[in-house]
């Protein structure tokens, strides 16, 4: 690991702690700057998932084919997911103000992409396991 990254990730990691430690010491000023934090990681982190590959394929435009399938694979899940999806509110919980259907449409395809992440990574674990197991043989 380069030292630039290993002292960015020591600096990121300080201010994550220390505005941590801030947000419960304060509660009430600290939730816009906690959350403005996160919104900053959140648009780094989807800037260099969009970047890194482009500079990738500039590199190797065979990697293109691969980029492109995991893309392919992304968009037939998130697909499948809103189908799935049903946006019926929950009848005993009593939410003030009522989400749109369209709110409960988009947070029921968010579970179910959990469940699904959830379940192909319990599957490539039982895999790993018993390729590994089979490869020691």
């Amino acid at each position: 690991m380069s030292k630039l990254i290993k002292y960015l990730s020591y600096i990121l990691l300080g201010l994550g702690a220390l505005l941590t430690v801030l947000f419960f010491f304060n509660t009430g000023g600290m939730i816009d700057t906690y959350l403005a934090y996160g919104y900053i990681l959140f648009g780094v982190a989807v800037t260099l998932a969009i970047v890194l590959p482009l500079l990738s394929v500039i590199n190797n435009p065979k990697s293109l084919k691969k980029i492109l399938l995991s893309l392919v694979v992304v968009v037939v899940v998130v697909g499948l997911a809103y189908m799935l999806a049903s946006g019926n509110p929950l009848t005993n919980v009593s939410i003030e103000p009522e989400p749109s259907a369209s709110t409960l449409k988009i947070t029921d395809t968010g579970l179910i992409i959990t469940y699904f992440l959830f379940g192909a990574s319990v599957l490539a674990i039982v895999a790993g396991a018993l390729v590994n197991m089979v490869k020691n043989r």
